[in-house]
């Protein structure tokens, strides 16, 4: 054959490279390629395993089962395919395409169709992968878009990992017909193409199909325009899910949904009475004001400015301000605060800069210098006015508050492999710096529990797992920057959990949910609460486990040794310690751990038995076994 082709031009062509697919953390694939290929038809090595030769009859029947073989499984009609043969077939008599764009289940089912009848001569041959979306629009504008059509990564982790995710194409020499068809030998050079890196997310799949499925419940139970929420890991900073809804684009096509903006990162908002607790924190890192000092919650007036609460309050204490989300209490305790100290603190947590996540879009909001303030300003920042944030700003914001003031570097890449799986980037965590001080933190973190267990976010708590956080409605600006717009409104719950070592940090936002819904206590404490039900049960999730063992105390372990059995057993169930014993006697000989050392309340210790007190040491079991 290749004799044969010398006198058609020869010329390399390009061998696309796979494009690097992508995962979430647990290797579940959110984007990958779909496989294409082209069949030829090459009139010349037709073949009819019935017929040792070709009649112009044999060859009309044959030709008729391939268009009609074709035609069965692609989009294409046979009137089309023997018009393209009969158009092609004696000037490229040894190949020329027929169909192309075919998957390679369609392609398997044609060839084997093809060759069940004997009939040879049809020759399949890869071509350019399609990009698709395996999860449909699950995490989509966060893994963005990618054009099969003009190569071309358009948004998202598709295109801020283009680098990564493109791979390097090989060549092949191949023999060029006056088509542009393109045919190669297997003497011919060739360099193999070397497909794109995979790139591992921080997202877990499942936990973002729960995130998903319950911001879309909420949007329709509530009325809302769209709904925000985001997880994270306050210990890493990974984010583990993240999405923002809106209503007019659910049940959109994949590509769609796919370019849609990232809004955790980029919608910009007041945050309302979630950001209190900034004021709270300075107010004990400074030993302005402690959980018991009454405030002065009555309406007041500042200027020709009126604050006032939902439900009007007398005298709260410190800690109830926050509890209770008194408007009024925390201008008060915002009067004795510097301004610039508040301006420092809310700099320092984040606000007013951008975080520096990797994906393109993000905003930083608007957090105005001291000098630009208005009399009204101080008291305004206190509940979450006079500035703008992100859902992904507060989310960090609160990690910090979560873990002891670590402000840290969001990560949403888990990490990159080569094709043989060798990981060639892990991000680790980084701290950004360092915010209040861990008894400051600790106190506020008592406070933000009691906001779940006797305040505005009571309908958050739960029996099994402590949770703090704080509620928040915020009136929604007016776009054309005419204050507020009237009857509209954000409304909002961010948290952390379980409250003794938090490994979670979640933010849950609507906008503009109907009036009955208002409030964050009845729109997003709910969606917050069915998540973090959904969430626990995972079978990866040890939340649940961390929780318990946080809340179980440490005993100290008596002595039983000397003991008889009957009295060893009567002061282990006094220290609530199970046991385990071996031995033949009545009397404890030896036991492990020793008397004296602490182990958590609800562990076991082995005792021996036997007769007398043993004078030497035994050696210890092996608690492995």
């Amino acid at each position: 054959f290749y004799n044969s082709y010398q006198r058609y031009k020869n010329k390399k062509t390009i061998i696309p490279a796979e494009r690097g697919l992508i995962y979430d953390r647990h290797g579940i694939a959110l984007a990958g390629n779909k496989k294409l290929y082209k069949l030829e038809f090459c009139p010349k090595l037709i073949k009819w395993e019935k017929k040792d030769s070709l009649s112009k009859v044999d060859r009309e029947i044959v030709y008729n089962e391939i268009t009609h073989v074709i035609a069965q499984n692609t989009d294409k009609t046979s009137d089309e395919l023997a018009g393209r043969i009969s158009t092609f077939e004696q000037d490229f008599p040894y190949g020329f395409e027929l169909v192309t764009h075919i998957d390679a289940a369609q392609k398997d089912r044609i060839l084997q169709a093809l060759n069940d009848q004997g009939i040879h001569g049809v020759r399949d041959y890869k071509q350019k992968s399609e990009r698709i979306y395996p999860k449909g629009d699950l995490a989509g504008p966060l893994i963005g878009f990618y054009e099969y059509d003009n190569d071309h990564a358009l948004c998202g982790i598709e295109l801020v990992s283009d680098n990564e995710l493109t791979g390097q194409d090989g060549w092949s020499e191949v023999i060029q017909y006056g088509t542009g068809d393109d045919f190669h030998f297997e003497d011919m050079p060739l360099k193999k193409p070397i497909s794109g890196k995979s790139v591992y997310l921080t997202i877990d799949a499942h936990l973002q199909a729960i995130l998903e499925k319950n911001l879309i419940h909420g949007i329709e139970e509530y009325d809302a325009k769209g709904a925000i929420g985001i997880i994270i890991s306050p210990r890493t900073g990974e984010i583990f899910a993240m999405r923002g809804i809106n209503r007019d684009y659910i049940g959109s096509s994949v590509r769609t949904s796919h370019t849609l903006p990232i809004y955790p990162i980029n919608w910009q908002y007041e945050p309302g009475s979630t950001l209190k607790p900034v004021t709270a924190l300075i107010a004990i890192e400074d030993d302005i004001y402690h959980a018991n000092d009454v405030i002065d919650c009555r309406t007041r007036k500042i200027g020709r400015r009126t604050i006032s609460d939902v439900k009007p309050f007398q005298y709260l204490t410190f800690k109830q301000v926050l509890a209770k989300s008194s408007n009024c209490g925390i201008t008060r305790v915002a009067d004795n605060i510097e301004p610039y100290k508040l301006y420092k603190t809310l700099t320092e947590l984040g606000f007013g800069h951008k975080t520096g996540i990797i994906l393109s879009g993000e905003s930083a909001g608007v957090l105005r210098h001291p000098s630009k303030w208005s009399k009204y300003s101080l008291h305004s920042l206190s509940f979450g006015q006079e500035l703008t944030v992100t859902v992904l700003q507060l989310a960090y914001a609160y990690a910090s508050l979560a873990n002891g003031g670590k402000m840290l570097q969001p990560k949403i890449i888990y990490k990159i492999e080569d094709e043989e799986q060798n990981i060639l980037f892990e991000p680790q965590t980084t701290v950004v710096r360092q915010v209040s001080n861990l008894w400051a933190l600790d106190t506020l973190r008592t406070y933000l529990k009691a906001v779940v267990d006797e305040g505005h976010g009571v309908a958050t708590k739960l029996g099994y797992i402590s949770i703090a956080g704080k509620t928040g409605t915020a009136e929604k600006l007016d776009p054309e920057g005419h204050g507020y717009l009237k009857g509209v409104f954000i409304t909002s719950f961010v948290g952390f959990f379980p409250v003794e070592d938090p490994q979670i940090v979640m933010a849950i936002l609507y906008d503009e949910p109907d009036y009955d819904h208002r409030y964050g206590s009845i729109s997003a404490v709910p969606t917050f609460r069915n998540i973090v039900e959904e969430m626990t049960v995972l079978p990866h999730n040890d939340i649940l486990y961390i929780a318990n063992e946080a809340n179980r105390e440490y005993v100290l372990v008596p002595k039983c040794i000397g003991k008889s059995v009957k009295e060893a057993c009567q002061i282990l169930v006094e220290h609530k310690i199970d046991f385990t014993s071996f031995g033949d006697g009545d009397v404890v000989v030896d036991q492990f751990p020793k008397p004296g050392v602490t182990m958590l309340e609800g562990s076991y210790i082995i005792l021996q038995t036997g007769y007398r007190i043993l004078t030497q040491n035994i050696p210890n079991p092996n608690l492995t076994q």
